[in-house]
């Protein structure tokens, strides 16, 4: 499986220099490949506008080949017919769009705390973890606080991790992140949304373009990426304890997208970050040798009673105690983490807790600096 290892990089002037023609050459590259398309004239391949502009001949030939190559990718996605969802005809890129660019192996190498790029040279790295395999690719990039990334992806070998006999239903939810069948709550993280309010209402009253205006919109950036950080931390902690203590771990197959629109739940339900807690699950379950299911979106996880199976159509959302006429009475979302996990892989749960190799190791104590951060 291919595996990405994301590295603070440390330019200087005159690399900053090249990195910004970099960004701006693979940009005007995407936008002339654009106005072909909207002229619906022949596209002229990279080759071709490298001879006729002279100024893309200072930056890498690597880095404009793999953003034609994005291009081809998007257009055969645009007219394919295998697409769930049809995708819309390529855009122009701004200069406020993300500042990237990708190179293939042949282009970059990575010495100790160095990065050897394409018409670069050496850029001093923070290679605070050591990456296992063969590398595809490096990303560079620049976020909008002026930082510099290279995110180096790695084609390694799966880590199989010795079974534990244990298997989980994860349920999630604005009240609390996430709830184990087995008991265990997670709280939201903390964010900034009190300081972050309080900038946006400076930053409205100031001309857009001046010194002030910068100044509080690179602090609102700052606030943002601290926000994220946090938020990835914290979910990487989740996941990776999951996939430590359980063979199984069912989900529910949310539609993220179709709940974004209420727009009451939007921000919250956009801060709980749910998609990318599932996909930090799906890839781990494959690199560790767990497995991941889902129960299907409409299943009624949380209508129905994990102790006879009666389904609750009158259940509100004020309700947070499941109350059953059979006299089963427990706390909502651990009652629809266990359906969860009743209805998500019973074969592959019953091979698990049915085998006689082993019969089950006892979970781990959740990490308590996180729970104090909680």
């Amino acid at each position: 499986m291919n595996l990405a290892y994301k590295y603070r990089m440390y330019p200087n002037k005159s690399q900053k220099i090249l990195l910004a023609k970099t960004f701006g050459c693979v940009r005007f590259l995407w936008n002339k490949k654009v106005e072909f398309w909207r002229d619906k004239e022949p596209i002229k391949t990279s080759t071709e506008l490298r001879n006729e502009y002279d100024f893309l001949q200072e930056v890498s030939a690597g880095a404009l080949q793999q953003k034609e190559r994005d291009f081809r990718e998007y257009a055969k996605q645009r007219f394919s017919k295998s697409r769930k969802t049809r995708i819309g005809d390529p855009s122009f890129k701004s200069r406020k769009s993300r500042q990237s660019y990708r190179l293939p192996n042949q282009k970059f190498k990575v010495i100790g705390n160095k990065i050897q790029l394409e018409k670069i040279g050496l850029i001093r790295i923070v290679a605070d973890r050591e990456y296992e395999g063969k590398l595809i690719s490096v990303t560079v990039s620049k976020d909008k606080c002026g930082d510099y990334y290279a995110s180096v992806l790695v084609e390694t070998a799966t880590r199989p991790k010795p079974k534990t006999g244990n298997s989980v239903g994860i349920d999630v939810g604005l009240k609390g992140l996430i709830t184990t069948s087995d008991g265990l709550q997670i709280n939201h993280f903390p964010d900034n949304q009190r300081k972050i309010k309080h900038i946006q209402r400076h930053l409205s009253r100031k001309v857009n373009g001046s010194r002030r205006h910068n100044e509080l919109k690179l602090r609102l950036n700052k606030l943002y990426r601290q926000e994220q950080r946090k938020r990835e931390w914290i979910l990487h902690n989740i996941s990776k304890f999951l996939v430590d203590n359980y063979d199984v771990i069912v989900t529910e197959d949310l539609n993220v997208s179709g709940m974004m629109k209420n727009h009451k739940l939007a921000g919250a339900i956009g801060r709980a970050s749910w998609s990318k807690l599932f996909r930090q699950i799906e890839y781990k379950t494959i690199l560790y040798g767990r497995e991941h299911a889902q129960v299907d979106r409409f299943y009624p996880s949380s209508k129905m009673c994990s102790a006879c199976g009666q389904i609750k159509e009158n259940l509100a959302l004020k309700d947070r105690i499941y109350k059953c006429d059979c006299g089963h009475v427990e706390d909502r979302d651990k009652n629809a983490a266990k359906n969860i996990k009743a209805g998500g892989a019973p074969s592959a749960i019953q091979s698990v807790m049915g085998s006689q190799a082993y019969s089950g190791s006892p979970r781990q104590a959740f990490p308590v600096e996180l729970m104090n951060f909680l």
